[in-house]
């Protein structure tokens, strides 16, 4: 380090030289630390040693060899700490070899791939190791350290440093390791799993379907000996030390199943925030090029014992004496006087209510048989999500040691080798062909078995998260088909961002804070029918009433995509109390996906101003379609797709429709012309959605389309939609070209003759009067 002197300025410890600094104010300074590997352990080692034995380091190799390999490492390992910027190249002091920092230096010239040391050949990492069926060989290279010495006289980085992972803390590995391989058989066998990694026979989408390709076949190769050798000792003493209860060893198998997160070949340094990361800290089993092993019994750093073990004294402390936390605004309301002394946006709050005893069990939620019918008043869950995670895969990493643990005490739970993935309710489409179809199924059985346990009047809760509409769809529609309702949605404070981008009117892309927290009840009374148009109009009423308070919350900077959130909710609510009884024409429900389509146009209408509004009682995809191509003939494919992104439509849709068609990834709209035309002939029995009927007449009134308009009209089997004129009138106006525009003029004209000639339709009239706003 270097001493500023007030007159010379920065003073070089070594050569005395000075150079004037900036410092500005302040006593510290923060300062780039990078720390270099030294070429020549970067060049590796040969595969055999002078006398000819094999280097190991792989998991699955035996003790001497791993041992041989560790201590040969060592003896190349040599560390250069530079501080401030890191310039391209870096001569070494001691050795004079010069250090490449840029492109040009180290041994991986690109993603997955490393050089040979020897004849500079690139390597793919994955095929390489894949050649040995083993894991990779593992070599330890530095150790993150601190000194409370250092610390208080107010070294650099706090009193952390590195040290050369040297012969010295190799001996200590290898001490490790041999006591592993000569006790892993015998007092610890019982403590430790032998378990393979689970596979499936077809697909990539599972999410441990690279681990193999890595060499990793057994749960235990996800660890090195020391770790094996530290966890299953401290899972013996958890299980076998004193003469504690089964429930106080359990309660201390929780600290366990933390730890084994933070201490396996999976968890890594994350350089942004300086500190480990535990595997899981993203919902996969990515391997990891330089993973981190923790500290044991340390008193410092992220994720060791210690702090694991803390956790369960806090929510002793919890359960005894429990808090919630009550926002500052609140706060305000409730108690002016208290709200000065607090700090922050939010403040404990202790209720002193303590929490009661609590019974567990494990079972399939689709078979609650233990619990009675019509015995229970609350229900709450979070359902999955489709095929986003796959849980058993995840729970499979924590189930082989507790297994070791738990199957003499709990056989019927622990006799499988893995979690049980028969019932699980996600889409796996490594395990089922039909698998969204196999997702609904399960989780109506779900929701249908808790609408079963539910008193008439009890509550089933569950949050519902907007990073993506697909796999909610199939969730909505279980859920109504199971026979309940919302009563209402409450928007609350996340854990967590759910995506990224602020596209507008793609609420569910956008960063978004709040979840909607859906209240749902039992249906007691079939729905009553209702047109989509009639419903529309109830909701854009009650989201007007909730304008002021949401613009006052966008205000005090409440996202937009939030604001989005709870308008969606609002709408959820209308929809659950009518479901299968949403009619978009007479005697045609809307599905769960239409409503959602347009709900979502109905919420983010505001982006429309200026524009002709369209229809408010056209179908929702039909509304998709016209907005999204406004007067357009055509558009560029990815153009197309960034509009709808969100909107949980695709251009597919529209093609399978014949709405449109795409030819070198450009999509253009149908001509009405060519539409009618293969209309001609049809039965017009099938003619029900409303762009279609537009269509058809429209292509009809082109001059020499040799179709009579009004035979189709006259025809028994034609049913005309509720907004069949309105679109004419739309489409006149808002037509993609003079020819289709002057065809819909006189397909409104035509329509408006006929329709004076028809008698009112009392059945009609009553279920679908009242569109206009």
């Amino acid at each position: 380090h270097s001493v500023l002197n007030p007159k010379r300025g920065v003073v070089c410890p070594h050569c005395d030289n000075a150079e004037v600094a900036k410092l500005g104010k302040g006593k510290n300074k923060k300062i780039d630390l990078s720390l270099l590997v030294h070429p020549q352990w970067l060049a590796g080692s040969p595969k055999v040693d002078t006398a000819g034995n094999e280097f190991g380091g792989a998991a699955q190799d035996e003790s001497k060899s791993t041992e041989n390999w560790n201590l040969e490492r060592a003896t190349q390992i040599r560390l250069l700490e530079v501080r401030g910027g890191l310039p391209n190249s870096v001569i070494c002091p001691e050795t004079g070899v010069e250090f490449r920092t840029d492109k040009a230096g180290g041994n991986v010239p690109k993603q997955s791939t490393f050089a040979c040391a020897s004849c500079g050949t690139l390597q793919d990492v994955m095929k390489s190791v894949r050649a040995t069926a083993k894991t990779g060989p593992m070599a330890p290279y530095a150790m993150h350290c601190f000194s409370k010495q250092a610390k208080s006289a107010s070294a650099a980085y706090n009193g952390r440093f590195f040290l050369p992972f040297n012969e010295k803390y190799s001996r200590q590995l290898n001490a490790a390791t041999s006591e592993w391989h000569s006790r892993k058989n015998s007092d610890l066998g019982a403590y430790w799993p032998r378990e393979a990694l689970i596979h499936y026979d077809r697909g990539n989408t599972s999410m441990l379907y690279n681990q193999p390709q890595h060499g990793h076949t057994h749960w235990w190769t996800m660890f090195n000996p020391r770790q094996l050798l530290g966890h299953s000792l401290l899972l013996k003493a958890i299980m076998t030390s004193g003469a504690y209860s089964n429930d106080v060893r359990e309660f201390v198998l929780i600290a366990f199943q933390q730890y084994l997160r933070n201490n396996n070949s999976y968890s890594f340094w994350n350089l942004q925030a300086d500190q480990l990361e535990p595997l899981f800290s993203n919902n996969n089993y990515h391997p990891k090029s330089l993973p981190v092993e923790n500290n044991f019994f340390g008193p410092m750093g992220r994720g060791n014992w210690h702090s694991c073990v803390e956790g369960l004294a806090e929510s002793v402390e919890w359960r005894n004496n429990p808090w919630e936390t009550v926002s500052i605004a609140e706060i305000t309301k409730i108690a002016p006087s208290i709200a000065p002394l607090c700090s922050g946006k939010s403040e404990k709050v202790r209720p002193g209510d303590a929490v009661g005893e609590a019974k567990i069990s494990c079972h399939s939620s689709t078979d609650l048989s233990a619990y009675d019918a019509l015995s229970t008043d609350l229900v709450i869950t979070d359902p999955p999500f489709g095929a986003l995670i796959h849980y058993a895969d995840l729970a499979d990493f924590f189930y082989p040691w507790l297994r070791a643990a738990l199957k003499d005490n709990y056989p019927n739970i622990f006799q499988a080798e893995h979690t049980p993935r028969a019932v699980e309710v996600i889409a796996n489409k490594a395990l089922e062909d039909d698998a969204d179809n196999y997702y609904k199924r399960l989780l109506t059985k779900c929701w249908s078995e808790a609408h079963r346990i539910l008193k008439p009047g009890g509550i089933l809760a569950f949050t519902f998260h907007h990073s993506k509409d697909e796999p909610w769809v199939a969730v909505l529609e279980s859920l109504f088909e199971a026979g309940f309702y919302l009563e209402a949605t409450y928007p609350i404070r996340s854990d967590e961002t759910k995506g990224e981008g602020s596209k507008p009117g793609t609420f569910g892309s956008q960063q978004i804070e709040y979840d909607i927290l859906h209240v749902c009840r039992k249906r007691t009374e079939e729905p009553k029918p209702v047109s989509w148009g009639r419903m529309r109009r109830e909701v854009m009423a009650d989201v007007r009433q909730l304008q002021g308070m949401l613009e006052n919350h966008a205000k005090e900077g409440l996202p937009a995509a939030d604001i989005q959130v709870i308008r969606r909710g609002k709408a959820l609510e209308y929809f659950s109390r009518h479901y299968g009884k949403v009619f978009v024409d007479e005697g045609r429900a809307i599905s769960v996906k239409e409503a959602l389509v347009g709900i979502n146009q109905l919420i983010d209408e505001g982006a429309d101003k200026g524009k002709e509004p369209l229809p408010v009682n056209a179908e929702p995809m039909t509304r998709q379609f016209l907005r999204t191509f406004g007067n357009a003939t055509e558009m560029k494919r990815d153009q197309l797709q960034k509009f709808l992104k969100g909107s949980i439509t695709t251009p597919d849709e529209f093609e399978q429709r014949g709405w449109c068609s795409e030819k070198s990834k450009v999509v253009t709209r149908v001509n009405p012309l060519d539409f009618a035309r293969d209309w001609s002939g049809k039965h017009k029995r099938r003619l029900t959605s409303d762009l279609d009927q537009a269509l058809v007449l429209i292509g009809a009134c082109f001059d020499s389309s040799g179709i009579n308009a009004a035979d189709t009209l006259k025809n028994d089997n034609f049913k005309p939609h509720v907004a069949l004129k309105p679109l004419l009138e739309w489409l006149h106006k808002n037509g993609p070209d003079q020819a289709s525009r002057n065809a819909a003029s006189r397909a409104v004209s035509i329509y408006n003759g006929w329709a004076a000639t028809q008698a009112v339709k009392p059945t009609q009239s009553a279920l679908f009067e009242g569109y206009e706003l």
